[in-house]
């Protein structure tokens, strides 16, 4: 029973994950994705991640051009998909049980992914100049995207916690912040 019930929340995350991408009227760089990778990491493991949230990111992507008409470009595909499977090496390194553990992997992942596919628009398209001035205009353009990335993660960390623990997926996490206990 708990292991269907697991795998139903963790299909309901996914259908989330994808179809809140299809939202035209959001805030930019709002999503799910990370407290998916997040809640797989802590119910599942590693495999599941590295193979569900690529094909999650294609999926919905070939649904945004079907359905909005977004251009479906391979380069920013390959970007995006490697943003996210650094994200999910990331917080597999700082997975734990406690709390904080999973606010950590949020923002770290956040961090992780703001930088690599920020970094790589830089030195895979034409946008910016390369220089370090063109590298740095980058860096500040994607900082509006950053900040609500990174606000809702946060605030969608704490769904993922309350899911783990509540449900009891996977390992316990700890209420406590100073536990030493990691997964």
């Amino acid at each position: 029973m708990k292991r269907n019930l697991k795998l139903a929340v963790f299909i309901f995350f996914a259908l989330v994950s994808v179809f809140y991408r299809l939202i035209p009227f959001k805030l930019p760089n709002v999503e799910f994705l990370s407290s998916l990778i997040a809640f797989t990491l802590l119910s599942y493991d590693k495999k599941v991640a590295l193979s569900i949230i690529p094909l999650l990111v294609v999926i919905s992507d070939v649904l945004l051009n079907v359905v909005l008409h977004i251009p479906f470009d391979f380069r920013w595909e390959v970007i995006v998909i490697f943003g996210w499977l650094l994200v999910i090496l990331t917080q597999y390194m700082l997975r734990g049980k406690k709390v904080l553990n999973v606010v950590i992997m949020e923002i770290v992942g956040t961090l992780v992914f703001y930088f690599i596919t920020n970094s790589l628009v830089f030195f895979v398209f034409n946008f910016y100049p390369k220089t370090i001035a063109g590298y740095i205009s980058c860096m500040l353009a994607g900082l509006p995207f950053l900040r609500n990335q990174a606000l809702f993660n946060f605030a969608f960390s704490f769904i993922v916690f309350v899911t783990v623990n509540e449900l009891g997926f996977g390992k316990e996490v700890s209420k406590e912040f100073l536990s030493n206990e990691n997964a």
